[in-house]
């Protein structure tokens, strides 16, 4: 659960170019490609609940799934299940309008962008910043992305020298696509099994391995006009395969952009993670300004490094509807209909059994997922 308050944060973030909802659309539509991007059974009842809640604070109706090679009109707000790419969009994007995050390359929508090349000799995208990895300065973990196994090696054994390190896909999601190696024959032997056709597109990220971690959520989203920010945890809990993945987010939430945070009592950890949640947010705009985002979500880790200091740092930031999104719609019903309400707090939960969801829980997925197994998905407002 969220805890006890203590210290203020400092500084204001200079805001990413947004494109705020307007409530006159002529309806809510997903916005879905070829791959069926929104994943498996549990992914889309999620999915169809969202978009049902938001149609409902918008008052306009639930319009049926939207094809994303198809143009896309400014009279629909669009909810795509990832960050669009339109460099990889068959036609313009013009002015739709979205919840989520349109960047000109997807490595930008990733967590690539979260640490630097190893050196300026190395390989990399067209569209890379060398800028992002100086603005961010130490609001990251110490690590580098990759876009070539030579990279990648000699990225990895420069960290190996000072402990064990974490190899991690920029698209994996709920903690999944991650390994942690010890020695250089581990680190060599995991390298080979890549694809570095794709991963000379996407990179992959090498970076030192904590233990002993708290994941702390913090996020701002714009919608109907109106806008939220958070600070939060995150909640792990063991798949059927036994592996440790999201289990759900506990968010406190305010009115207003990352600014309204910072005149909240936090304490130090959360302190620490508010400003390089936003250290972030400033980096990447300045980055990579072409991109334009209506919900932000960045997830900071705190934990023991090998030489047992406390890091503390952003891992990756979430452009899309995710884990959290379930809360975040909860807290903008709950600040309208409460209009005196300055804050509230609520979580989104997820079990990968079936159970009995709490008293006034919004029930997001309930059953049994026929590629995942039984899950129990929902929502609740905290007391």
């Amino acid at each position: 659960m969220l805890g006890t308050t203590a210290i203020g944060v400092e500084g204001t973030p200079t805001p990413i170019h947004l494109r705020t909802a307007r409530p006159n659309f002529e309806g809510v539509a997903a916005l879905i490609d070829r791959r069926g991007e929104w994943g498996n059974e549990h992914d889309r009842s999620s999915r169809d609940q969202l978009l049902a809640r938001i149609a409902a604070y918008l008052d306009i109706p639930r319009l049926p799934d939207h094809q994303q090679q198809d143009a896309l009109t400014s009279s629909r707000l669009f909810v795509p299940g990832d960050t669009l790419d339109t460099a990889a969009l068959q036609q313009p994007v013009g002015d739709a309008t979205i919840l989520g995050g349109i960047v000109p390359a997807m490595f930008i929508g990733t967590k690539a962008i979260t640490h630097p090349l190893i050196d300026d000799d190395a390989a990399r995208p067209d569209r890379w910043s060398m800028m992002m990895a100086h603005l961010m300065g130490d609001a990251a973990l110490t690590g580098f992305t990759a876009f070539s196994q030579p990279d990648a090696a000699r990225a990895g054994r420069r960290l190996l020298s000072d402990g064990p390190v974490r190899l991690k896909s920029v698209c994996g999601k709920a903690g999944l696509g991650q390994l942690v190696v010890y020695d250089e024959v581990a680190l060599d032997a995991a390298l080979d099994l890549e694809d570095w056709d794709a991963l000379s597109r996407t990179g992959i990220v090498i970076e030192a391995n904590l233990t002993d971690v708290v994941t702390y959520s913090v996020g701002s989203v714009q919608l109907g006009g109106e806008s939220i920010s958070y600070w939060g945890s995150q909640n792990l809990t063991n798949d059927h395969q036994g592996r440790e993945v999201y289990g759900g987010s506990d968010l406190f939430v305010v009115r207003g952009d990352f600014e309204a945070l910072t005149v909240l009592d936090l304490s130090p950890s959360l302190k620490r993670a508010v400003q390089c949640a936003t250290t972030f947010d400033r980096a990447a705009q300045l980055a990579y300004p072409d991109v334009v985002l209506t919900r932000r979500n960045y997830d900071v880790i705190e934990g023991m490094d090998h030489a047992g200091v406390r890091r503390i740092g952003v891992l990756e930031q979430s452009w899309r509807v995710g884990g959290a999104s379930g809360a975040e719609i909860a807290a903008f019903e709950v600040l309208r209909l409460e209009p005196d309400t300055t804050s509230v707090r609520c979580s989104t939960v997820e079990i990968y059994d079936v159970v009995n969801p709490p008293a006034g829980a919004i029930v997001y997925y309930l059953g049994v997922d026929p590629v995942v197994g039984a899950m129990t998905k929902y929502t609740v407002r905290l007391v």
